[in-house]
Order: structure tokens, then sequence, then C-alpha cells
């Protein structure tokens, strides 16, 4: 089949019209990188390949621009990929080109993840782990972004303050100690927080308080 027009359709892509009344829409790169011009013959098989090229273009395209906007673990971009209908060989090449070029790295994303959850939202360990997974990292790589995280276990600091927010937020509800401790304790465990931290956490916040109203 010959090419008997290109046509830019914008600043991405053209229309190639071939004289069967076919039309191929490709992005520009995709038609400069491979040579083609007008009158030019392409076979079938020479179709394909410029479809299945195109498609692996708009599929990179995509993957940039999620990992634009965050940082991704391998799982959930193969995710997002596959909602998008792309073939599976397309996103396998392009994870692994991902990988090779370390723009996707899951021992990375787990370290940032982990960091910016326990400063910004005071997780503890044990919701750190369980989001950890949820994202489709190893174990192999949450044991040691846990190991470099919480070297000495859950972080009492980080779990006074959430507990002491929980006691303000509650404290107009007139509540017996009793059913007030168990709503805090609830909470840090949501928080990922395990027993010996939130019980330390709570009782020296309880305590505190009684001694501030001596």
């Amino acid at each position: 089949m010959k090419i008997l027009s290109v046509v830019k359709k914008d600043s991405k892509n053209v229309a190639v019209y071939l004289d069967n009344d076919r039309t191929l829409y490709i992005n520009y790169e995709i038609f400069i990188k491979n040579g083609l011009r007008k009158n030019d013959e392409i076979s079938e098989s020479d179709l394909d390949f410029l479809i299945k090229e195109n498609q692996k273009f708009a599929a990179k395209q995509r993957a940039f621009r999620y990992l634009a906007r965050r940082h991704h673990s391998e799982y959930e971009l193969r995710i997002k990929l596959k909602q998008k209908k792309y073939n599976e060989d397309i996103i396998e090449g392009i994870i692994n080109n991902l990988k090779e070029n370390n723009y996707l790295n899951d021992l990375e994303f787990a370290k940032i993840f982990s960091e910016e959850n326990v400063k910004n939202k005071f997780w503890g360990k044990n919701k750190v782990k369980a989001e950890l997974i949820k994202k489709g990292i190893s174990s192999n790589i949450i044991s040691q972004v846990l190991l470099e995280k919480f070297p000495e276990g859950n972080d009492l600091q980080n779990a006074m303050e959430l507990a002491g927010k929980k006691y303000k937020s509650l404290s107009s509800r007139n509540l017996e100690k009793k059913k007030l401790k168990e709503k805090i304790y609830q909470y840090l465990f949501s928080k990922g927080y395990d027993y010996e931290t939130t019980k330390e956490a709570v009782e020296k916040l309880i305590s505190s308080d009684e001694d501030d109203l001596i």
C-alpha cells in the first residue's frame, strides 16, 4: 500500500492517509523516526509495526506522566497501565526499561513512602508495613525499610503526639477515663502502633494530664 498524504493533526500527532482508504494516526516522533514520506510503499507488517511502536510510545509517555506526579511502585504503575488497556508485552517492556534506567525502583519508593508518611502522618511500623504490602512491595524490601526506619521499634514521641491530638478532640465529650483510653488505644492501633508503644503513650499522656489538674 502507498502513502497518499500526511497531515499534521496537532503538535504531537499526524494522520497518514493510505491508498486503500485506511488512515493511520501516529505520534509525530514515530513518524519521523521511521523516515516515512509521501508515496512510500508500506506492507501490512510495516503497518502492524508502526501501530505497535505508536502504542509503546503512548504507554511510555503515560508512564512518565504518572511518575512525574509522584513516585510509584512497580505494582502500582503496572496496574495503572493495565487499566488503560495497553498490551501486556508493551507494559512489561516499559516496566523493564524504567527499572533499568532507575526511573522505577521499589526500594527507593518504599523508603520515600515510609519517610513521608511517618513524618507527615505519624504512621507507626504496622501501618507502614500494611500500606507497603498494598503497594506490592516485596517482603525483603519491606523488612529492610522497616529495620532502617524503626531500628528501635515505634517512635514513642510520634505516638504521644497523635494520642495528644486525639485526646483533645475527645475532651469535650466528657467520657469516663476508661472509655477515653479505649478510644485513644484504638486510634493508635489504626495508625500502626503496637500494644506496648500505645500503652506507654496513653499512660504518659493521661498521667501528665492528671498532674496538670493537681
